[in-house]
């Protein structure tokens, strides 16, 4: 890997990473729903100067029920579910359960897009499901206190993301990567709005939460976004998607950096077992140089 290619795949870890922490400053005084709300319309608008171009307005036109879809239930459903994970979880904690979002996707495009898992891939399933066991050990509370409807939450989120690689995949690979970013980011907004103006918080959110949401829109969202398809054009998908691998190890740096956050045995075992099957399903582990 190049240097250059090194450097943004880092920085972009470090954006996504960061998310965690944004959303677990802004969540509490925005309210999940608005908050993502806002992050998809602001990431959208930032985004919206494809549409300058008349064939990225066909091609949005032209697919704007998959682009909806992708949106409302790949993006903004698990961003919903994660901002109210991290009303209760540690950032560092939220990260290192999506960091089992290859198991999900792995699962997803086995059942629907009939792709076939090999031996390595379904050993990796198996340990990113001991992983996740390890990280939730102890944890899935219900009770009115406890975490386990966070977690549970989490879980989802997971599903969502699974769900919107194999829809993209499906339905949305023919369009080009910036006009389904846009496209599904406005598309979402549009259709959270006006639930998100029925959930508005009491009192205006302090301006670290202000700011904190801005950055999870334009750095975490639409910033990121360009990054991650610069790192595709530049070196390949799997550089690019080896990214999920080093997230959770800023999250967690940010969240004791920033707000204190402990780091537990449990938690290291846990993202350990799991990054090693979730390395497995995606073939990081076990590739040939050559391929």
């Amino acid at each position: 890997m190049r240097i250059g290619d090194l450097l943004i795949l880092l920085l972009l870890a470090a954006l996504w990473g960061a998310s965690f922490l944004f959303m677990r400053i802004s969540a509490p005084e925005f309210g999940p729903l608005p908050l993502v709300a806002f992050r998809m319309g602001l990431a959208g608008l930032a985004l919206s100067s494809v549409f300058l171009k008349k064939e990225a307005r066909e091609s949005a036109k032209k697919h704007w029920w998959a682009l909806l879809v992708s949106g409302v239930i790949g993006s903004s459903l698990a961003f919903i579910l994660l901002s109210y994970a991290t009303l209760t979880l540690s950032a560092g904690f939220t990260s290192l359960m999506n960091s089992s979002v290859p198991i999900f996707s792995a699962i997803i495009a086995a059942v629907w897009l009939k792709e076939r898992l090999r031996v390595p891939q379904i050993i990796g399933l198996g340990l990113g499901v001991i992983g996740v066991g390890i990280l939730v050990w102890r944890k899935l509370d219900f009770t009115a206190d406890g975490q386990g409807w966070p977690i549970a939450a989490c879980i989802m989120a997971c599903a969502c993301y699974g769900f919107g690689a194999s829809w993209m995949k499906s339905k949305l690979s023919s369009v080009r990567p910036f006009v389904a970013s846009a496209g599904s980011l406005l598309g979402a907004a549009l259709v959270l709005i006006p639930f998100a103006l029925t959930q508005l918080p009491e009192t205006s959110p302090s301006l670290k939460s202000w700011a904190s949401a801005i950055a999870l829109a334009l750095f975490c969202t639409s910033l990121a976004f360009v990054f991650f398809f610069k790192l595709i054009q530049r070196s390949s998908a799997t550089v690019a998607t080896s990214v999920t691998f080093l997230i959770p190890f800023f999250a967690i740096f940010w969240g004791w950096l920033f707000l204190d956050e402990k780091v537990t045995t449990q938690m290291l075992l846990g993202l350990g077992v799991t990054l090693i099957g979730t390395s497995l399903i995606t073939g990081v582990l076990g590739r040939k140089g050559g391929e």
